[in-house]
């Protein structure tokens, strides 16, 4: 019995007992545990050192290290901090022991720490013996990070990459900034940037593309980087953003690199967010970056490329490999639509590419017909349009983040598409409608307006305009669609933003529900009579400019309360308006401008609201004596239309908030008088003569008016302009002129030069035509030499864009050397047959086209020395 009982209790025992025992070694073996870690460890990181020297090395020639190096190295990076913590512990752990070594004063940590000891003196041991063997370490072979893949360049962008690789090469680039709307192809063509660098792998050791995007995670960047680098293991993802900075940092100073990053949208400093150092002709390094704003280009470096939209060709060989099949070809007038739709992305690779393959299934001319329709007024009717296109599109409206700079950008889908929008009507615009409100500060206002579209430019959702591009902006017409979409509630308010401008309309549209109608716009159509009197509580802007009116009714004025804009301008048959304008009380701003209107109704003086009213060539109008009633008028524009005579003089000094005016002129006792009242003087924006004759002497009207931004002088007798003693001036400053940008002079007699245009620094357009029998110079080297000293501030022309001289037969001389013309985009000299010499080179002239008007005339200008005529 006692037999058994001692058999059981041993069986139940006997694990406990092996389990001690177990458990124990850890405690009996920690001293010599450690000694054979403090040996074995440090000829671990001395191999490990001398491979990582050996394989920097080999980089350093352009070759790529073997994978199972890189591979071993990582596993030596994971066991380092776990072998050096254990024996910095070493000396506390010890003094725990007691019993010589059996036991502990505290067993369970003593027993903890053993056994890593042993386990970790295990995997040194085994990382130690399992060095990969040979001499070998590196091999030829694609820097890191690229994609060992073939990629088809998209169509368009052959000469783009052409180019960017070729400024990218230069030595003296260091970091690269594309720039362009979004679906542009700035990601595509970085993709080609770094498949090119797989030919010329010698050159760089490393090259990584990393995709920012707009909510930049520096972290996420970082282990990106790293992966490529070979540095993430577990004590990488411990490591700060600091430390994880300081290791790449470390790492990429000994390589020279090409880093790609994608999508950027705010200034990154890359060494210290990142750990990217800063590329210099030392190191060779390369940083190349794509952002839909040119503002972040100018902050991240001085060198930067603008993505632009396909030409014409390209954007419909893009179009048509995306509809593929023979649908195109099979029926011309699927081929007819196919080519508009084409038109209407203009260019931009994303709305080729998605509605093309969008179109593929469409096959018949009914469906292409629906699509031009829906393209036309809500491009959100197609799903893939919208999330594919607006939705991307978007990003760039939603990175605006001021909602004044939001809501200007949605005003800008009212104008017809691929119209020039004139930016100080814009500013105006925007101003009437209260989007921006300086607290009265006019000034302020127009400043602010400037500044908003320079930020919707930065931003590529405006374009300068090619030919004016001081003057005007464009906008691209899928932009277009984006902002109507953001303007609709993303298509949930279709009819809170009309716009069908230029699209042939000979009646005004049917409209669902008018009291939802904040903004209408219905320019460049062909309607004749408005005869409808809609209830539109809630509309503010309407514009009806360039249409065919000849009827208005009354009726359509009477409930609009809240209108604001009213742009009736170029309507050349509308010769009446209903005298129930004046019930519209908030109206701000009234454009009749181009009209064929014989009087002003009575009414319009009760718009006391009124601050803006453009009469600009109405050349019919019998009087215009009521304006005296408009009492808070600021900007009156005469120019071009009625004659100003001295008693319209008195009526106009009684505007005391005038701020900006344009006359026209025709009798220089006129003149005089307008000039001597200090508060109209300042306030001449724009000034017309026509027929005034001044025998006497200079017209010396330059003192006076310093808001001056145009003149015409059309069919007049005078000498100057300017009194000859102003010559004498050494810099602009002292010159009334300084905003002087458009100049256009029609059949002058007497007037031998122009000289006086030399005191416009901002002179942008000059148009001078002929018959003008006395006009030999357009500056005269005797009258301004003088001036043009070493000390002087005066650059000539140095904003002029546009210069047109026609049918001036005496005409010798623009300028006597040559002068740079830094912004000069057109020019056109036509039958000026004394003129021998021009202030330009050669090639210029020939890129001007100058030779086409008159071949014969330019074989015999004489040019500046004999190397630039070759």
């Amino acid at each position: 019995m006692w037999n058994i009982v001692l058999n059981v209790l041993k069986f139940c025992f006997q694990p406990a007992k092996n389990w001690f025992l177990e458990k124990a070694k850890y405690i009996l073996e920690l001293e010599d545990n450690l000694d054979a870690l403090q040996e074995v460890a440090p000829r671990l990181k001395a191999v490990k050192d001398d491979l990582q020297k050996q394989i920097e090395m080999e980089e350093r020639r352009g070759l790529r290290a073997l994978d199972e190096f890189n591979v071993w190295l990582s596993e030596v990076e994971a066991v380092q901090p776990k072998f050096t913590k254990l024996l910095e512990d070493r000396t506390a752990e010890i003094e725990r022991l007691s019993m010589g070594g059996y036991c502990s004063t505290n067993y369970f940590l003593t027993y903890r720490y053993g056994k890593d000891v042993l386990e970790t003196l295990e995997k040194v041991k085994g990382t130690l013996s399992s060095k990969p063997a040979g001499d070998v370490v590196a091999r030829m072979g694609p820097p890191p990070g690229i994609v060992e893949r073939t990629t088809q360049c998209t169509v368009g962008l052959e000469k783009m990459l052409e180019a960017t690789w070729s400024r990218l090469m230069k030595k003296e680039v260091g970091i690269l900034g594309l720039y362009g709307m979004g679906g542009i192809g700035k990601t595509t063509l970085l993709k080609q940037i770094n498949h090119k660098l797989l030919e010329k792998k010698d050159d760089f050791a490393v090259v990584i593309f990393v995709v920012v995007s707009q909510n930049l995670q520096a972290g996420k960047i970082q282990n990106e980087i790293g992966e490529r680098l070979g540095l993430c293991d577990m004590a990488w993802e411990k490591k700060t953003q600091n430390e994880k900075a300081s290791r790449i940092y470390g790492v990429l100073t000994k390589r020279r690199f090409v880093m790609l990053l994608d999508d950027i949208w705010r200034k990154v400093d890359l060494e210290e967010e990142i750990g990217i150092p800063l590329p210099s002709q030392e190191n060779g390094s390369k940083v190349v970056f794509t952002t839909r704003s040119k503002y972040v280009c100018g902050r991240m470096g001085p060198d930067d490329l603008q993505v632009k939209q396909l030409d014409q060709n390209k954007a419909w060989e893009l179009f048509r490999q995306k509809v593929r099949g023979t649908t195109l070809d099979n029926d011309p007038k699927i081929l007819e639509l196919a080519k508009q739709i084409c038109e209407k992305c203009e260019g931009l690779p994303l709305a080729l590419n998605v509605i093309g393959e969008t179109m593929a299934c469409k096959t018949s001319v009914r469906e292409w017909q629906y699509a031009i329709d829906v393209l036309d007024t809500n491009a959100g009717g197609y799903p893939e349009v919208e999330d594919e296109i607006l939705k991307i599109l978007k990003l760039s409206y939603d990175d605006l983040k001021d909602e004044t700079v939001q809501q200007c950008f949605q005003y800008c889908a009212l104008f017809p598409e691929d119209d020039e929008i004139e930016k100080e009507d814009l500013v105006e615009y925007w101003i009437a409608e209260g989007i921006i409100n300086g607290g009265g500060d006019r000034e302020r206002d127009i400043n602010h307006g400037y500044s908003i579209i320079g930020i919707l430019i930065s931003a590529c959702l405006l374009m300068p305009d090619d030919i004016f591009p001081l003057e005007a902006v464009t906008m691209h017409d899928v932009i277009r669609q984006m902002a109507l979409w953001v303007a609709s509630n993303f298509g949930k308010e279709e009819e809170k933003v009309i716009v069908k401008a230029g699209a042939g309309l000979h009646q005004m549209p049917e409209v669902r529900d008018w009291n939802a109608v904040k903004r209408m716009s219905l320019a460049n159509n062909k309607i004749q009579n408005i005869s409808i009197s809609p209830v539109c509580p809630n509309l503010t802007t309407l514009l009806l400019t360039q249409n065919n009116l000849v009827n208005i009714s009354g009726d359509f004025f009477l409930s609009m309360p809240k209108l604001m804009i009213l742009d009736l301008s170029y309507n050349k048959n509308l010769t009446k308006l209903p005298e129930e304008v004046s019930k519209l009380a908030s109206l701000r701003h009234l454009d009749l401008s181009g009209t064929s209107l014989v009087n002003l109704p009575v009414g319009l003086g009760k718009l006391i609201q009124l601050r803006y009213l453009a009469l600009t060539k109405v050349r019919t109008l019998e009087s215009i004596s009521l304006i005296s009633s408009l009492v808070n008028i600021e900007l009156l524009w005469l120019n071009e239309t009625t004659l100003v005579s001295l008693e319209l003089i008195e009526d106009i000094k009684l505007l005391k908030n005038l701020k900006g005016l344009g006359v026209s002129i025709n009798d220089v006792v006129v003149l005089e008088r307008l000039l001597s009242i200090p508060k109209l003087a300042r306030c001449i924006d724009a000034i017309s003569l026509d027929g005034v004759v001044a025998k006497g002497g200079p017209l010396q009207f330059e003192t006076a008016m310093a808001s001056l931004r145009y003149i015409m002088i059309e069919r007049c007798i005078i000498s100057d302009i300017m009194d000859h003693t102003r010559y004498g001036c050494t810099s602009t400053s002292a010159i009334c002129f300084q905003n002087l940008g458009y100049v256009n002079i029609s059949g002058v007699s007497c007037i031998q030069d122009l000289s006086w245009l030399i005191f416009a620094p901002n002179l942008a357009i000059v148009f001078v035509e002929g018959p003008s029998p006395e006009l030999q110079e357009i500056i005269s080297r005797e009258k301004v030499c003088g001036i043009l000293n070493k000390g002087s501030s005066i650059v000539p022309f140095r904003k002029l864009h546009t210069i047109y001289l026609e049918d001036l037969e005496e005409l010798k001389s623009i300028y006597w050397e040559r002068l740079e013309l830094p912004s000069l985009k057109r020019m056109e000299i036509k039958y000026c047959p004394k003129l021998k010499k021009l202030p330009l080179s050669k090639e210029r002239a020939y890129y001007f086209d100058l030779h086409e008007y008159n071949e014969e005339w330019f074989e015999t200008l004489e040019w500046e020395d004999e190397a630039t005529e070759e």
